[in-house]
């Protein structure tokens, strides 16, 4: 008889071990990144349909490329087709927010030592106006050429001289220090700095700038959020390809729609329109203002952190408008939809229980428990930047259709 395709895959994901191997140019890195293709957060969209706030991230990084010089040439030359447009996921890379890669951008590399894949992610750039919320003023742009021509190199040759960084010890550590991995990442990024700080007396870069790296990775708390999502991506996408088998192994949203992916279907994906956040808003913001959710960073809770194991990281549920009962509610529904828990990622706050590992959309469709997912909410306009913060899952619909698709090639 043979093996359950879930428990296979629930074993191919706890056995990931991802471990953080350098910061290079994306285009170095990634196989199928051409010059003229951004990539964005999934599902894969075309430029016509587009959110004014993910067209806001286009732009930007086509300027920071060098594809256009202007936003009115970006908008033209995407309209022409001569600037193309991918899902991340697609590429084996990851992209935060309305965030984006393009062939030169920065971008943390994460190796999974159980299989030898890579996955990657922009350099996390912090809060305010950003790249990751639509922003493309001179001031971001500036910032993002330091973070490719300084930032990058130094904090390549500190990670090299560590011989990498061990990503599960540090997030198994990040949540028993109060931690969730998705929207609180200060024990985290901590860790990570600690750890750097010390690299970087070996590859001595100039004093000026070893000063400048610290203080903007000790200001930004959210910095290792950058290397937990190409993680969390590794362990799920080595549960892909399965057959028969019904764990999620990718979703995202591009603020127009939201979809999913499944092991046992090949790369299809199951799109419908996305939600809007619910939570807590910044005064003067009405709900109405709140764009659909947008991010990569979806995958992080359905691969059984963030909103997953909210109960580890108490002082984050305020900022998301939703109580320690709410917490402790988001973690056993993830429990009743997961494959299983985690040997490594073990979480106090749960009573010493693993981490809920995937989901399992069979599930899902049966108990219409969906995943909630902590999110950062940026406003529709491109630009404005992060408006609050609250939660967000992805439409039943898509697990429904996904299901009745991989039932339909079963038979």
């Amino acid at each position: 008889m043979s093996a359950d395709p879930n428990a296979v895959a629930y074993d191919r994901m706890v056995r990931s071990h991802p471990w953080l191997v350098g910061v290079r140019a994306a285009g170095e890195v990634i196989p199928t990144l051409r010059r003229n293709l951004i990539l964005h957060a999934a599902p894969p969209i075309a430029w016509a349909r587009m959110s004014d706030l993910l067209r806001g991230g286009m732009i930007g990084a086509a300027l920071f490329e060098g594809l256009a010089s202007t936003p009115e040439e970006a908008v033209a030359r995407a309209a022409a087709g001569e600037i193309e447009f991918g899902a991340a996921q697609d590429h084996g890379a990851m992209a935060g927010g309305v965030g984006s890669i393009t062939a030169s951008m920065p971008v943390m590399v994460v190796e999974d030592r159980s299989n030898g894949r890579r996955s990657v992610q922009f350099l996390m750039e912090g809060f305010g106006r950003a790249l990751v919320f639509g922003a493309y003023d001179a001031a971001v742009l500036d910032r993002l050429r330091w973070l490719r021509d300084s930032v990058a190199p130094i904090l390549d040759g500190a990670i090299r001289a560590l011989g990498g960084l061990d990503l599960r010890e540090i997030i198994a550590e990040s949540l028993a220090r109060g931690d969730e991995l998705h929207n609180r990442n200060r024990a985290a990024t901590s860790l990570f700095v600690n750890r750097i700080a010390l690299a970087l007396l070996d590859t001595r870069p100039p004093a000026d700038e070893h000063r400048r790296v610290l203080a903007f990775l000790n200001d930004n708390v959210q910095f290792f959020v950058c290397a937990v999502l190409p993680a969390v991506q590794l362990m799920l996408h080595a549960a892909h390809g399965i057959p028969g088998c019904s764990a999620l192994t990718g979703v995202g949203g591009n603020g127009t729609d939201c979809g999913i992916r499944l092991s046992g279907l090949d790369g299809q994906w199951f799109v419908a329109p996305g939600e809007v956040p619910k939570g807590v808003v910044q005064a003067g913001v009405a709900p109405a203002d709140v764009a659909p959710g947008c991010g990569d960073s979806f995958l992080v809770e359905c691969a059984g952190l963030g909103a997953a194991v909210l109960p580890a990281a108490p002082a984050l549920t305020p900022a998301l408008g939703v109580s320690l009962a709410d917490a402790a509610r988001f973690a056993e529904g993830a429990y009743r939809i997961a494959l299983g828990e985690h040997p490594h990622y073990i979480v106090p706050a749960l009573g010493f229980r693993g981490a809920p590992v995937g989901v399992d959309a069979r599930k899902v469709v049966e108990t219409g428990i969906r995943p909630v997912i902590d999110i950062v909410m940026g406003h529709r306009q491109a630009g404005v930047g992060m408006v609050g913060m609250g939660i967000v899952s992805p439409p039943l619909v898509c697990f429904e259709d996904a299901v009745r698709a991989l039932e339909a090639r079963r038979a």
